[in-house]
C-alpha cells in the first residue's frame, strides 16, 4: 500500500473520535438540506400538478343568469377553450359542538359532466341526491362529522334548512377548510330549491386558449354577454397556474432553504476547525515529511483527501436519510395544504447538487488551515511544542488584560490561551456566533411572526363581526345589539366586494373559486370609529367630512402607481366609482379593504341609513354566550344572519395558515444548536490535546489537577461568552432580512425586527452549558495524567 494512504488511514485508526464527529456534523449538516431540499423539489412540483389536475377555469364570470344555450354560445366565441354553467350559494352551517360557519355550497349542474374545476369522489354516493350534499374532505373534518350525518343551515330565504351529507370529495384547488375555517359543500340545482332558492344558475366558467391572452379574452367575451342582455355582476381571474396557498409555501420553503444551507455550512466550518485542530497536532510529523522530500502540493493533498473521503462518507449516509425524511415532510405540508402527493421522486439536478456539496463545501473550508499549516516551514515545524511560548494575541487584549484590576491569574491565563491560536479562536468563534445567529434568528422571526399577529390583534378593537343577508335599518339593527347584555359598542361596519376600475366597465377581480384569497372591498367606517386603530403608513386617516378613500397595505397592491393625493377608480356593485387616495394603513391578517366614511358609501350604493355590517366589542368577563344571544334576538326582529366572525374564529384561522412555519423554525432552532455545541466541543478537546505538556510544566511546579480543570473550562466558557455577544449582533441583520422575507410573502408587509429576550437567554445557558461539559470532560483526563506523561507526550 502506499505510504500516503497508510498515513490517511494511521490517522482515522487513531483519532476515531475525532474522525466520527466530523462525519456526524456533515451528516448532520447534509440531512437538514437534503430534508428542506427534497420537500423543496416535491412540493413545488406536486403542489403545481394537484392544482393543475383540477383544470381550474381561466375565469368565472357572475351573471344575472346563465343558461344551456347562453354555455353553448359563449363557448364559441373567439379565445374561448370550453364554458359551462355553475352557480355558489352562501349560508351558516351549525357543527356539532353548536358552533356556526359560512358554509360555501357549489351548484353543481351535471357531476359527470363536471369538466373546469374538477374534484374527485372519496367516499359515499356520487352524485349526491336531493336533500343531500357533498363535503369537501377537510370541511368533513372541520365539522367533526361522518358520513350520514344531518346539519341545520341557516339560508338567507328559508331559514333553517336540514341537510344530510351524503359524501365526501377531494378538491385540491381549494383550500383546508379548517384554514379558512369555512366549510364547502357540493350539491345539485334541485337541492338548491329544497333551500328556498330558484334552480338558476349564475357563473359562467370559462377556459382561454392562450392563458397570457386571458385579460383581454375575457373583456371580449364580457362585451359580447353584454351585447347579449346580460348583466355580468363580476368577473373573477385567479391567478394563473397557482395554487391558493403557494405563495404561503413558497415563503415557508425558501426560508428553510437558506437555513438549511447555512446549516450545512456550519457543520463545514466544524469540520475546518478539527482539522485545524488535527494539523496542530500533526504539525512536527509535517516537518518530517518535508524533511524527506514531501512538498506543500504533496501533503496539502494527503489532508484534503481526507477531508474529501469523510464528506464521502456523510453523502453516503446523510443523502438518503434527508431524502426519505424530506418525503415525509413533504407528505405533512401536502396534507396541511389539502393535495395529495402523486409521486415522491426526487430530480437527478437535487441529488447531485447534495453530494456535489456535500463532496465539495468541506474540502473548500478546509483549504485554508491546510494550506496555513503545509506552507510551514522544516525548522518551524520541526521546533513546534503546542503553543509557542512568543505566541501573543492582540494587543487590545493584552492591553486589556493588564489594564483589569484584580484579574484572577488562572481566567487571565485562559482569556491569553484562547487568542495565542488566532486561527483557532476565529474558527471557534465564526462556528459559534453562525450557529447562535441562526438560533437566534429563528426565534426571533417566531416572535416577530407572533408579534405582528399580536399587533394585528390589538389593531382590531372588536371581539365579532356580523354579516347580514341583506342591508337592514342601521338604527334598527344597532338597538338590538346595544340592548344585549354583554355588548360593550356596537358600530356599522357595511361591506360590498370591489375591483380595480377599468375602462371597459367590467369589475374583474384576482379571487379563486372560494371568493376569498385575493379579494378586494369597500367598508365604510366612522371617522372617529373607536373598534379600529390602525398605523398609518402613507398620508391619513378618514375625517369627517371627506369623501376620499383610505386603503389597507393588501388593497394598496391592488393600486401601485396611485399615489396619495392623486384618484383611483374601482367597481362596486357594477358602478364605476372615483375616489381620491386619502391613506395607506397598515392592516395584518386583514383581506385588501378600501375604507370610506358611511356617507361617502351610501352615495355610492344608495344605501342612506342602512348597513350589511356590524362590528361588536363585548364587555371584559362577558358570557361566551353573547353572539348566540344577538343571533336569537336579530332573528325576532326579523333580521336574517349571513355569518357571524368571531374573533376565537380568526385565532384559528390565523393558527392554521403559521402552524407549519413555527414548528419547522423550533426544528431548525434546535439543529444550529445541536451543530453549535459539537464546535465547541470539537474546539476545546483539540486546545486540551495541544497543551498536554504545558499541563505537565504546570504540575511540575506545583500546579494542582483542580487549577488544570479550572484554567481550561475557564477558557471554554470566555469562549462561549465571547461567541454569544458576535451571535446576537449576527442574528439582527439575519432577522431582519428573514423577517422581511416572510413578511412580505406571508402579509405582504415585512414582519418588524423582534429581539427575543428569552431566546437570547436560552441560547446563552446552551452555549454555556455545552462550554462546561466541552470543557470539563477532556481537562478532567488530562489532569489525571502524570507528570512523566504529560512531558514526554507528542
Amino acid at each position: 500500500m502506499n505510504v500516503r494512504w497508510k498515513k490517511i488511514l494511521g490517522d482515522v485508526r487513531a483519532l476515531q473520535g475525532r474522525m466520527v464527529l466530523m462525519v456526524l456534523a456533515l451528516t448532520l449538516g447534509l440531512f437538514g438540506m437534503g430534508t428542506i431540499l427534497t420537500a423543496y423539489t416535491v412540493l413545488m412540483r406536486e403542489v403545481s400538478v394537484n392544482y393543475l389536475s383540477t383544470r381550474p377555469a381561466s375565469a368565472q364570470l357572475e351573471l344575472d343568469r346563465v343558461d344551456a344555450l347562453l354555455v353553448q354560445k359563449a363557448a364559441r366565441q373567439p379565445g374561448i377553450q370550453h364554458a359551462e354553467a355553475s352557480s355558489t350559494f352562501t349560508a351558516r352551517v351549525q357543527a356539532k359542538d353548536g358552533r356556526w360557519f359560512p358554509v360555501l355550497l357549489f351548484v353543481v349542474p351535471d357531476f359527470e359532466g363536471l369538466t373546469l374545476n374538477r374534484f374527485r369522489p372519496e367516499t359515499g354516493q356520487w352524485p349526491p341526491k336531493t336533500g343531500s350534499m357533498l363535503l369537501e374532505r377537510e370541511a368533513l373534518k372541520l365539522l367533526n362529522a361522518v358520513n350520514g350525518d344531518t346539519f341545520t343551515l341557516d339560508t338567507p330565504r328559508a331559514g333553517k334548512r336540514k341537510l344530510q351529507v351524503s359524501g365526501t370529495v377531494h378538491d385540491p384547488g381549494l383550500a383546508p377548510a379548517w384554514q379558512e375555517q369555512t366549510v364547502y359543500g357540493y350539491i345539485t340545482p334541485q337541492t338548491l330549491q329544497t333551500l328556498g332558492e330558484k334552480a338558476e344558475l349564475h357563473l359562467l366558467k370559462v377556459e382561454v386558449q392562450d392563458a397570457s391572452q386571458t385579460e383581454t379574452t375575457i373583456a371580449g367575451l364580457g362585451r359580447w354577454l353584454k351585447s347579449q342582455g346580460r348583466t355580468v355582476h363580476e368577473v373573477r381571474i385567479p391567478p394563473a397556474r397557482k395554487h391558493p396557498h403557494q405563495g404561503q409555501m413558497n415563503a415557508v420553503l425558501v426560508m428553510f432553504l437558506i437555513f438549511s444551507g447555512l446549516a450545512f455550512l456550519l457543520s463545514g466550518i466544524l469540520t475546518a476547525t478539527l482539522i485545524a485542530g488535527l494539523l496542530s497536532q500533526q504539525i512536527r510529523q509535517i516537518g518530517i515529511m518535508k524533511s524527506i522530500g514531501a512538498n506543500t502540493r504533496q501533503i496539502a493533498g494527503l489532508y484534503l483527501t481526507l477531508v474529501a473521503g469523510l464528506g464521502l462518507v456523510a453523502v453516503l449516509v446523510g443523502l438518503p436519510l434527508g431524502t426519505l425524511a424530506g418525503q415525509g415532510f413533504a407528505e405533512v405540508v401536502a396534507s396541511l395544504l389539502n393535495f395529495d402527493l402523486n409521486s415522491k421522486a426526487v430530480p437527478l439536478w437535487a441529488v447531485l447538487l447534495e453530494g456535489g456539496v456535500g463532496l465539495v463545501l468541506p474540502v473548500l473550508l478546509a483549504l485554508v488551515p491546510i494550506l496555513g499549516a503545509t506552507r510551514t516551514t522544516v525548522l518551524r515545524a520541526l521546533s513546534d511544542h503546542g503553543v509557542k511560548p512568543d505566541a501573543r494575541g492582540p494587543l487590545w487584549v493584552e492591553w486589556l488584560l493588564q489594564n483589569l484590576p484584580n484579574l484572577d491569574r488562572t481566567l487571565l491565563l485562559s482569556i491569553r490561551n484562547a487568542f495565542r491560536k488566532k486561527g483557532r479562536i476565529l474558527l471557534t468563534l465564526t462556528l459559534l456566533a453562525a450557529a447562535g445567529g441562526m438560533f437566534l434568528t429563528s426565534l426571533n422571526v417566531k416572535a416577530a411572526w407572533e408579534r405582528n399577529l399580536a399587533d394585528a390583534a390589538l389593531d382590531r378593537k372588536h371581539d365579532l363581526e356580523l354579516r347580514l343577508q341583506d342591508f337592514a335599518s342601521e338604527q334598527q339593527v344597532l338597538q338590538v345589539l346595544q340592548g344585549t347584555p354583554g355588548v360593550k359598542t356596537a358600530e356599522a361596519w357595511s361591506v360590498l366586494p370591489a375591483a380595480v376600475g377599468r375602462k371597459d366597465g367590467l369589475s374583474v377581480v384576482r379571487t379563486y373559486p372560494d371568493g376569498g384569497h385575493g379579494s378586494l372591498s369597500v367598508r365604510s367606517v366612522l371617522a372617529a370609529s373607536q373598534l379600529v386603530r390602525l398605523k398609518v403608513l402613507e398620508g391619513r386617516w378618514l375625517k369627517a367630512g371627506d369623501t376620499g378613500v383610505v386603503l389597507n397595505h393588501n388593497a394598496r397592491a391592488f393600486f401601485p402607481e396611485v399615489q396619495v393625493g392623486e384618484t383611483l377608480r374601482m367597481t362596486v356593485e357594477g358602478k364605476p366609482v372615483t375616489l381620491k387616495l386619502l391613506g395607506v394603513v397598515r392592516e395584518i391578517v386583514s383581506p385588501a379593504a378600501a375604507y370610506v366614511l358611511p356617507d361617502t358609501f351610501s352615495g355610492i350604493l344608495g344605501t342612506s341609513g342602512k348597513a350589511n355590517a356590524f362590528r361588536i366589542a363585548r364587555l371584559a368577563g362577558a358570557s361566551p354566550q353573547v353572539p348566540a344571544e344577538i343571533e336569537k334576538r336579530l332573528r325576532q326582529a326579523g333580521i336574517p344572519l349571513k355569518a357571524g366572525v368571531s374573533e376565537e374564529m380568526l385565532d384559528d384561522a390565523v393558527s392554521g395558515h403559521v402552524y407549519i412555519l413555527i414548528v419547522a423554525l423550533m426544528l431548525m432552532a434546535m439543529v444550529m444548536a445541536v451543530v453549535g455545541v459539537l464546535g465547541l466541543a470539537a474546539s476545546m478537546g483539540a486546545n486540551v490535546v495541544e497543551r498536554t505538556r504545558e499541563f505537565g510544566i504546570m504540575r511540575a511546579v506545583g500546579g494542582t489537577s483542580r487549577t488544570i480543570v479550572r484554567n481550561v473550562t475557564s477558557e471554554g466558557l470566555f469562549l462561549a461568552g465571547l461567541s454569544f455577544v458576535f451571535a446576537v449582533l449576527t442574528s439582527l441583520p439575519l432577522s431582519y432580512g428573514v423577517g422581511a422575507l416572510v413578511g412580505m410573502m406571508s402579509f405582504r408587509f415585512p414582519l418588524p425586527l423582534t429581539v427575543s429576550l428569552w431566546a437570547a437567554v436560552l441560547w446563552l445557558l446552551l452555549v454555556t452549558f455545552g462550554a462546561f461539559v466541552a470543557s470539563v470532560i477532556p481537562a478532567t483526563g488530562a489532569a489525571k495524567l502524570t507528570v512523566r506523561e504529560t512531558l514526554s507526550y507528542q
